[in-house]
């Protein structure tokens, strides 16, 4: 009980700290995007129906460097189909489609550590010579101990299902209950917990941020455009 009690709170603890992380991230675009004619909601219809091809396809990385684009893409479609899967674990009952896409995400947790495997190499060979930035493979080196440990858990060590939804139930209501009792869990809870701060919000505010991108793209190509016609 005591190490469930000490895992909740550290849950607790990091989703609350990306939660302000993400507040901070977005909340200065709707303090600027306030525009005379343009409700907010239209900005976001807008802003989502530019980020799907962005998202789906991460076309500005496939146009700046197609080597490690495929890495990038093969990750977060790998990644995408993982949280799905594990959505098991949080929702009850479960919806027949998490059931039904349990045994492709299964194949995406392993291909996952294939692909981060892939762009640290790719990332290095490219960056010789070039100044590195220590947080981009922090969060790699990250993912890839948080994906290998899921991979030695489901292959060797499967952890007992119902005590897992029990103990993710009870820290979703920040009710204490006993930690699942497999080392190779907590650490791979433990390791979710240490990079949850630590994710690039721009992701989750993708739509916005892809929006004011496009915006400002448009705004320069029409001073460009304006400045050839005078």
């Amino acid at each position: 009980m005591v190490v469930g009690n000490i895992l909740m709170w550290a849950a607790a603890l990091a989703f609350a700290a990306f939660a302000v992380k993400m507040l901070m991230h977005i909340a200065p675009w709707f303090r600027r995007s306030g525009r005379p004619g343009e409700t907010h909601q239209g900005l976001r219809w807008r802003a989502v129906i530019a980020a799907v091809p962005e998202i789906l396809l991460l076309r500005r990385l496939f146009r700046a460097n197609p080597v490690i684009w495929l890495g990038e893409w093969v990750f977060h479609a790998s990644l995408l189909l993982v949280i799905i899967r594990h959505l098991k674990y949080f929702l009850s009952p479960v919806p027949p489609f998490i059931w039904a896409i349990q045994r492709i995400g299964g194949i995406a947790g392993y291909i996952m550590p294939l692909s981060l495997l892939y762009i640290i190499i790719v990332k290095a060979i490219f960056n010789r010579g070039r100044y590195v930035f220590a947080y981009n493979y922090f969060l790699l080196a990250g993912f890839l101990l948080v994906s290998a440990a899921g991979v030695i858990m489901r292959t060797f060590f499967y952890p007992d299902t119902m005590q897992i939804k029990d103990f993710i139930a009870g820290a979703l209501r920040l009710h204490a209950t006993a930690a699942p009792d497999s080392l190779p869990f907590i650490s791979h809870f433990c390791l979710v917990l240490i990079i949850l701060p630590f994710l690039p919000t721009h992701i989750f505010a993708a739509p916005l941020t892809i929006y004011q991108a496009g915006k400002r793209d448009k705004e320069l190509e029409d001073l460009i455009h304006g400045g050839k016609q005078e």
